[in-house]
């Protein structure tokens, strides 16, 4: 029983996702549910990035552009895409967050001896939006950084654009 309990605890859960054809994750516990992409009312004077607002069961949801966040270009060939609510501690109080992806993969469980540290160079994303890289399939996939990529002080702040 005792082998049973450590081979649990050395395991953790991703939730893979696709989006502009690379694979990415998010640890699964902070993954609350995945929808179908809703109509999005725009947020005048937002970065780029964000998208707007939803409203996902009468939860005002807040949407990012999960490519435009870590500064990649969307290709225009992804027809159908979702939204994957994540929940996130900001200021002691639990937050939802609408990301876009175009395709949910699976949730997987991954040993500890296939979780690695980011490369400091070689990713397509900037290393600061990823928290480790896992081994799946044969592949190093990166596990996104949740307290980077939305973070509510930066996602918050105005655009300086002029409209």
């Amino acid at each position: 029983m005792k082998n049973n309990e450590q081979n649990l605890s050395s395991k953790e859960q991703f939730f893979f996702f696709i989006s502009n054809k690379d694979m990415y994750a998010f640890k699964a516990l902070s993954v609350l549910e995945i929808v179908e992409y809703p109509h999005i009312t725009h947020v005048p004077l937002m970065s780029d990035y964000v998208k707007g607002v939803t409203n996902i069961r009468g939860n005002i949801i807040t949407v990012i552009d999960l490519l435009q966040r870590c500064g990649l270009k969307q290709n225009n060939e992804t027809t159908k895409r979702s939204l994957v609510i994540i929940k996130k501690k900001h200021a002691e109080k639990e937050i939802h967050i609408g990301v876009i992806i175009d395709k949910v993969f699976e949730i997987d469980e991954i040993g500890s001896e296939n979780i690695e540290a980011v490369p400091e160079f070689g990713t397509k994303i900037d290393k600061h939006f990823i928290l480790n890289m896992v081994m799946y399939n044969d592949e190093y996939i990166p596990v996104l950084n949740i307290d980077t990529l939305l973070d509510i002080d930066i996602l918050s702040t105005l655009s300086t654009k002029k409209g």
